[in-house]
């Protein structure tokens, strides 16, 4: 079993501090780009630098590969998503990549949409994680040829458990499963998921597909 580390992206660290929460629309933050772009653009500089130091460290302890967890990055424009995503991931990617050229580096920028394709051939990650918005046939034929994908299991589905998550289960390793592939849900267990359905799930991956 790998160990992984993670942290925040530049941009939903950003958010987080600017907002001083999360679940917001990032109003704040989106202002404080577009009016004052390079103030903000000199806090994103040092939050890569602070995220570079924080992976490296984890990887220097072990950790087998590290994620990049950009939560926020669907609230952002396509040109927003490019210079507040895609450039800030790509520099962490390259400096990490420099260093430790065998520890894969996945970014899972939740939301992005059809900009899925662009962030992972731009910021040359070594997967890329998908929400559960994503359609798992578009994953394969547009993203698996760039790079491996992880995800994306609806964690309310998760949650619910029954017929339905063993058919998603299933459908995942028969489409995605063709190509590289890393299973995971597509955002967070939710509280109070029942570990009996985590259990089935797991099951049904041993099993490839069927049980």
């Amino acid at each position: 079993m790998a160990l992984i580390g993670f942290a925040g992206a530049p941009w939903t660290v950003a958010l987080y501090m600017i907002e001083g929460r999360g679940g917001t629309e990032g109003a704040r933050a989106r202002s404080w780009a577009y009016t004052e772009p390079h103030e903000f653009s000199a806090l994103m500089d040092v939050l890569v630098e602070a995220t570079v130091r924080h992976l490296a460290a984890q990887i220097d302890h072990g950790a087998e590969a590290v994620q990049l967890f950009d939560s926020w990055a669907g609230l952002l424009a396509a040109d927003e998503f490019r210079r507040g995503v895609i450039a800030p991931t790509g520099e962490i990617v390259r400096q990490l990549h420099a260093r430790y050229p065998e520890v894969p580096v996945i970014g899972f920028p939740r939301g992005a949409g059809i900009l899925y394709a662009e962030y992972a051939e731009a910021t040359d990650v070594d997967a890329v994680g998908l929400d559960a918005a994503v359609p798992i046939e578009w994953a394969a034929s547009t993203l698996q040829n760039k790079c491996a994908v992880q995800g994306n299991l609806d964690n309310y589905l998760l949650k619910v458990g029954g017929a339905e998550m063993d058919r998603a289960t299933n459908r995942l390793i028969d489409v995605l499963g063709k190509g590289p592939f890393v299973f995971n849900l597509g955002h967070g267990i939710l509280p109070n998921t029942p570990p009996e359905h985590v259990e089935r799930v797991a099951q049904r991956l041993h099993a490839g597909g069927e049980e």
